[in-house]
């Protein structure tokens, strides 16, 4: 007989196999060069391998520095020099002036004075709800052309099947972030690779998500480096 238990995925995840953390990291600005900017008082920031520039643009004043080595804090990046400290927290981040919502929220402490804005370009406006995926890949290992790999998003709920066992529960999509919360799943052994896929799905689904649109029709979901889930919109 099946049995549906209404557990935390990271007990689901830790029933099937306790995993060893993912290798640290150091990552770099996303495509060579990271940007940020700030209004009232309008700046910008550019961080590139080589060197940072922070622009003021109400009084014309450029500060240039070395990039130094990125430290990985809880919420994001930080970069520290003897004239520029940045630090990039992870949240979704308004401008202030306009309708359009940034990946990031960025500090700059330049020469003592403090500039708040926003950066890592902008989230795009598509949302989850009323949608159908395919899972594509998970942790970059595709998956097979046989079997039921999908995920769909009704207002607030989820459904998500990784080969084997059917599991649902409630999210939440605020701009770029997805959380899933009370998750049921049907308890069944599973033969692999379902079992490694759903194992390794569970994982990704049981922290915070950052959604990675490519178009409307391709998504990804990571909740670290190592840990992804991709989509291919179904219709």
């Amino acid at each position: 007989m099946k049995r549906f238990l209404a557990l935390p995925l990271t007990a689901l995840a830790a029933a099937c196999m306790t995993y060893p953390p993912p290798p640290p990291i150091t990552p770099g600005p996303p495509g060579g060069i990271y940007r940020a900017m700030g209004t009232e008082p309008f700046w910008d920031l550019t961080i590139d391998p080589a060197q940072m520039i922070f622009t003021d643009r109400g009084n014309n004043v450029r500060v240039a520095q070395p990039t130094p080595p990125v430290t990985v804090g809880f919420a994001g990046e930080i970069y520290q020099t003897p004239r520029i400290a940045v630090n990039i927290v992870h949240q979704p981040c308004s401008d202030g002036m306009s309708d359009r919502t940034y990946r990031d929220k960025v500090q700059a402490t330049v020469d003592g004075r403090l500039f708040n804005g926003c950066g890592g370009g902008t989230v795009s406006s598509a949302t989850l709800a009323n949608s159908r995926w395919r899972v594509a890949a998970i942790n970059g290992r595709s998956t097979p052309q046989l079997g039921d790999y999908s995920m769909t998003f009704e207002a607030d709920r989820m459904g998500a099947k990784f080969g084997c066992n059917q599991m649902g529960g409630l999210y939440r999509q605020v701009g770029a972030t997805l959380t899933v919360s009370d998750v049921s799943q049907m308890l069944i052994g599973c033969p692999e690779p379902s079992a490694s896929f759903e194992r390794d799905g569970a994982l990704v689904l049981s922290q915070p998500m950052r959604l990675t649109w490519a178009g409307n029709d391709r998504l990804r979901l990571s909740s670290g480096p190592l840990r992804t889930i991709d989509l291919v919109r179904r219709p």
